[in-house]
């Protein structure tokens, strides 16, 4: 069914439409067994499905505001009635009323069973997650690559603890230093900077950026996302440590019906790269831009890229920070 017409068992959206403006009371036979009714109620007002029952027969309490159960009994006769409250509703809940009804006259559902049928596929449908745009899968499969390096030296629990999850201006902070982690797709180590504060350290804590390039790789080669959180899943094993790890990828917009959607394998195409954060660093800060004179105010947002293709990286990098960004997972 769709919002502008149902099937030929049920008179179309837009009569149903003019049924509720006339402002008459309706019953609409639905032909079939048992016996039903789609009913229009204004002076309440109520639409609703009306199906006769058994006189043993309850009406289970959904415990929605604009959905009442009962049964009632008409001409001695007794009904499992469906009602819908809000007239704001009427229009959307109309198809709902023609799909439970076919539930239980075609499908064989007992009304009940066929009311939580229809509901739950409607439940489905509205919370369905939506699926992770492709910059953001990128950019939470390069996190995981170093909450699953961290794991080895820390152990997992410390691993997640330094895993901050997008709640704090820098992605890992770690006893000695702060790790920001970008991640590209691109040939070049371009990477998207989001805020004038990102690259900034805190306080005298050292700042050290990981950069990961990846690319897509065959069947047999690399790993889906979901692939590499099962691989740290099972680093982490049970335990408190694991509710934080899954609360921070729903933090991150995972939700494991992802799986199904987001199945493209990585790889690296070059080996992963840390630059610290220092004065000679690429970056736009607060601090420079107030000091060229720059009114912050009157520039509310900035967000910018940056190359670091051609930058030498120090050979001085901590011993932690190279295990954790050659983590093959």
């Amino acid at each position: 069914m769709t919002g502008s017409s149902t099937d030929k068992r049920h008179p179309s959206v837009e009569t149903f439409d003019r049924y509720v403006a006339s402002r008459a009371p309706y019953d609409l036979p639905v032909k079939g067994q048992p016996e039903a009714f789609l009913f229009i109620v204004p002076s309440k007002p109520e639409i609703g499905l009306r199906v006769r029952v058994d006189l043993d027969a309850e009406a289970p309490d959904t415990g929605l505001h604009n959905i009442l159960t009962r049964i009632a009994v008409h001409d001695g006769i007794p009904f499992f009635e469906v009602a819908i409250t809000s007239s704001a509703l009427f229009r959307d809940a109309y198809p709902l009323l023609c799909s439970m009804a076919d539930r239980i006259q075609i499908g064989g559902l007992a009304p009940s069973e066929a009311l939580w049928a229809t509901l739950d596929k409607m439940t489905a449908l509205l919370l369905a997650p939506d699926t992770l745009s492709r910059e953001r899968e990128v950019g939470l499969f390069g996190e995981l690559l170093v909450v699953g390096g961290l794991a080895g030296p820390l152990g997992a629990a410390k691993a997640v603890e330094a895993w901050r999850g997008g709640t704090e201006e820098h992605d890992f902070g770690l006893d000695a230093q702060d790790v920001e982690v970008k991640t590209t797709t691109g040939e070049r180590r371009r990477h998207w900077i989001e805020s004038l504060t990102q690259l900034e350290r805190t306080g005298d804590r050292p700042l050290w950026l990981v950069s990961h390039q990846l690319t897509t790789a065959g069947v047999d080669r690399g790993r889906t996302l979901s692939d590499l959180i099962d691989t740290i899943r099972s680093q982490i094993g049970p335990g408190p440590a694991r509710s934080g790890f899954e609360r921070k990828l729903a933090d991150a917009g995972w939700h494991d019906d992802h799986r199904e959607q987001l199945r493209t394998r990585w790889t690296r195409r070059f080996a992963s790269q840390a630059y610290p954060v220092d004065e000679t660093f690429p970056r736009l800060t607060e601090g420079g831009l107030r000091n060229s004179g720059i009114r912050l105010a009157a520039i509310p947002e900035v967000r910018y890229r940056v190359d670091l293709t051609d930058l030498t990286t120090t050979a001085d990098i901590p011993e932690m920070i190279k295990t954790a960004m050659g983590f093959e997972g």
